[in-house]
Parts: C-alpha cells; structure tokens; sequence
C-alpha cells in the first residue's frame, strides 16, 4: 500500500512539474493563436545596451508599447520588478503586462507585493488570460 501511495503522489508531483514546465509554452502558442493580429514580437530589448533588461513580447497596440511579461516563479517576479522599474526611470513609454502562472501560491509575499507595485496589469493565471487577455487587448487598442 505505501509503495502504491508513494507511486502516486510521485505521478501527481511529476504532472504538476510538467505543467509548470509547459507554461512558457503555452503562453507563446496562445499569443501565437489569439494574439498574432497584434504584431508581437518576442525577446525585445528597450534598452539597447542592457540586455538584462528583456521583454518577454511586446505590442504595439496603442499610443503605447505593451511589454508582456510571463511570471512563472519568485526569479521572474524579480526580474520582472526591476525591469518595469528601469524602465520607469528611464522614463520609457510603455503599459506593463504581467501573466502569471500562479499569482497566489507561484511567488512569494513579498514578490507579489513588489510586481503588484511595479506592473500596469497583471493576470492571475494563464487561463484567466486566455479568458480576458483578447478583450484587454481589444480596449488597448481602442484608447
């Protein structure tokens, strides 16, 4: 029986990895899919010169750029975070878009509290941005 538990805890352990593995590939098909009218372009740099600073994908959907960030884990968060304000204080035009694999349980307190302060909009899960992403993207480019 412990054999049989253990067995099975370690499958649901190694889904769960796979899923949070497939996440940035999800993200790139569903933008390929349902946001491809939207010209996006991936791995854009604002700064020329400090490639640290990436852009998952940008948009040019309105009167300003959208810079798309994929948030899977507390690292990402981070560089998220510092990239958003760099930009900032670069005075960059640009809305930031944060998707999140799991914003309540995939980063940290803390983490959170820092993107939240730095990022325009965020999505909470992928399938939340599935769900309302097109619609966001519709008013963006309507303003």
């Amino acid at each position: 029986f412990a054999q049989t538990v253990a067995k099975v805890s370690s499958m649901q352990y190694f889904k769960r990895e796979v899923i949070q593995s497939l996440f940035y590939e999800q993200l790139a098909e569903f933008i390929e899919e349902r946001l491809a009218r939207y010209n996006p372009r991936a791995g854009v740099l604002p700064i020329a010169e400090h490639d640290e600073y990436e852009v998952d994908y940008q948009f040019d959907v309105g009167p300003r750029p959208l810079y798309l960030f994929g948030v899977k884990d507390n690292d990402k968060a981070r560089l998220v975070t510092i990239s958003c304000l760099e930009f900032q204080r670069r005075r960059l035009p640009f809305k930031s878009v944060m998707v999140h694999q799991d914003f309540e349980s995939g980063i940290s307190r803390k983490d959170r509290t820092r993107i939240t302060n730095a990022a325009d909009k965020q999505f909470t899960s992928l399938d939340n941005f599935r769900e309302t992403g097109p619609e966001f993207f519709e008013r963006e480019r309507a303003a």
